[in-house]
């Protein structure tokens, strides 16, 4: 009989979309970015999540969006983390950088991810949906790497770029930056409207093994949020990190308004910063539990040999069939 995993009594690191306003409209974004809510959390209402984090021993907080860069006070909500001892990382699409911002305010980061989703304006642009974006964005990752800060390179993989990502790879290399996100594009929020270019079982798993490889010959190291690539053993751990999804186990979901949830895909709310005791959220919450208790899961994940280290994509799930606990049909042992 499969048990409920035993997690710590609050997350380790916390995903924070610190805005939902963006200045690109990106046809794959499947937090459907681009206005600001009505009731995204004040700066003083950001910083009492952080104490509430602090005070629980919270590590990390990854800042996302939207754009974060958007938020005129996000660096004051970035200095009031850091003096709480809290660890912080940037996800941006780097074109509102200056190099006085650089200068002033990037070292602060434990780890900056610039998106880059293709090896070419072309492509990188046309997934961006707008016009000279990709050579902005590479002129700010050199900048972010002449002033000596920690850079990844985050790519949404899909049937537009999977052929290019050697080419990618390439000019990460001559970049010198030596990390690599490689998410798959997810037919939620925008993502829907291009959803037939989401990979197949037989091409993910083609795409696992070919980027095993660049990634070795390039000597970059790579992040797969794919719980199945566990199941591939020739995958180079030297170059290659990959494990079951930390969604609710050591990591946890805030949206601009406050609202909590395990997953960034996922639009269930266990609850919210304004109202709730957020650690019985983390502990007690429906979705929360239920994301710990494998014996929950059905369909081919809840079939499977492989349930106990790997257990699928729950929001790959909740996409096809609205239901988190079904199995996922990604995996191409499904």
């Amino acid at each position: 009989m499969k048990e409920e995993i035993n997690v710590s009594y609050y997350p380790y690191s916390v995903g924070w979309a610190i805005t939902n306003q963006c200045n690109l409209n990106c046809k794959h974004c499947n937090m459907n970015s681009g206005k600001k809510l009505k009731d995204e959390l004040t700066l003083e209402e950001c910083c009492n999540v952080i104490d509430l984090l602090s005070n629980e021993n919270v590590q990390k907080i990854m800042f996302s969006g939207g754009e974060p860069l958007i938020r005129q006070d996000f660096f004051d909500i970035v200095d009031y983390a850091i003096s709480k001892g809290i660890f912080v990382s940037v996800t941006t699409n780097s074109l509102l950088l200056t190099p006085r911002m650089v200068e002033e305010q990037f070292y602060k980061f434990e780890l900056v991810r610039i998106s880059l989703d293709g090896s070419n304006k072309e492509t990188h642009d046309f997934l961006r949906n707008g016009t000279n974006i990709f050579d902005r964005t590479i002129s700010n990752i050199k900048l972010l790497v002449a002033n000596g800060i920690d850079v990844a390179v985050v790519t949404c993989v899909s049937k537009l770029n999977v052929d290019e990502l050697e080419e990618i790879a390439k000019l990460l290399k001559k970049l010198n930056v030596k990390k690599w996100f490689l998410p798959l594009l997810s037919p939620a929020g925008r993502g829907v409207n291009i959803k037939d270019q989401s990979l197949s079982p037989f091409q993910v798993k083609r795409f696992l093994l070919s980027i095993n490889e660049i990634v070795q010959k390039y000597d970059i190291d790579a992040r797969l949020d794919i719980p199945y690539a566990i199941l591939l053993p020739e995958l180079s751990k030297n170059h290659t990190c990959f494990a079951s999804c930390p969604a609710a186990i050591t990591e946890m979901m805030i949206f601009a308004n406050g609202d909590v949830s395990p997953c960034c895909q996922i639009p269930i709310i266990g609850g919210n910063f304004k109202v709730d005791d957020i650690k019985d959220v983390w502990k007690h919450s429906l979705i929360f539990s239920d994301f710990r208790n494998k014996n929950k899961i059905k369909g081919n994940c809840g079939r499977c040999e492989h349930l106990p280290y790997c257990g699928g994509c729950r929001a790959n799930a909740y996409i096809k069939y609205g239901d988190y606990l079904e199995g996922d049909d990604l995996c191409w042992k499904s």
